[in-house]
C-alpha cells in the first residue's frame, strides 16, 4: 500500500510539473523517440553486420595486410641514413583467395537393372556461433602487390635505384610497378 502512494505522489508530480512547462514537456517526448530511434537503429544494425561478417573480416583482412606492409616498409626506408621523411602507398590486387573446409559425399545407388551409380557431393562446412553461422576457413591466400609508391624527401638517383630493387627483391614484383618521388 505504501508503494503504490509514493508512485501515485511520483505521477502526481510529474503530471502537475507537465502541466506548468510545456516545453519540459515536448522536449522529454522528443528525448524519448529520439532514445526509441537509437535502440531500434542499434539493433537493426547489429543484425546486419553479423551477417556480414565474412564480408567485413575479409575487407578488414586486406586493409590490415596494406597498412602492415606500407608500415615496414616506411619504418624500414626511415632507418637508411640521409631519409628523414617517408610516405608509401602499396595498391593490391582486388580480392585475396579464401579455401574453405569441405567435405565431400560419395553416394553409390543400384537401380533395377543392376547398374550402379555413383554420386559425388562436396558441401562447405560451417560452424555456428549462436545464431549465425560462418563457413570455416582452411587457408586466405592474400592479394599480390601490384604496385608500390614512395614518396621520400631529396634522395640522389643512386639511392632511388637501391630502395627500388630493394622494395622489388622483398615484395617479389617487377621494378616496373615501383615509383619514387621526392616531396616538393
Amino acid at each position: 500500500m505504501k508503494k503504490i502512494k509514493i508512485i501515485s505522489n511520483i505521477t502526481d508530480t510529474v503530471k502537475s510539473l507537465f502541466k506548468k512547462n510545456k516545453k519540459l514537456f515536448f522536449l522529454t517526448i522528443v528525448l524519448i523517440f529520439i532514445m526509441l530511434a537509437v535502440f531500434v537503429s542499434t539493433f537493426f544494425t547489429s543484425k546486419n553486420n553479423s551477417s556480414n561478417k565474412s564480408n567485413t573480416s575479409v575487407s578488414t583482412g586486406i586493409l590490415d595486410y596494406t597498412n602492415s606492409v606500407e608500415n615496414k616498409l616506411e619504418s624500414m626506408l626511415l632507418s637508411l641514413s640521409g631519409i628523414s621523411s617517408a610516405s608509401v602507398f602499396v595498391m593490391v590486387e582486388a580480392t585475396p583467395t579464401v579455401t574453405y573446409l569441405t567435405e565431400t559425399e560419395e553416394v553409390t545407388t543400384t537401380n533395377a537393372s543392376g547398374s550402379s551409380t555413383t554420386t559425388k557431393t562436396t558441401t562447405v562446412v560451417f560452424e555456428k556461433d549462436g545464431s549465425i553461422s560462418t563457413p570455416i576457413t582452411v587457408t586466405t591466400i592474400l592479394p599480390k602487390v601490384t604496385g608500390v609508391m614512395v614518396v621520400l624527401n631529396k634522395v640522389s638517383p643512386s639511392t632511388k635505384l637501391n630502395i627500388t630493387n630493394a622494395i622489388a627483391t622483398v615484395l617479389n614484383i617487377d621494378v616496373s610497378c615501383i615509383s619514387i618521388l621526392q616531396e616538393s
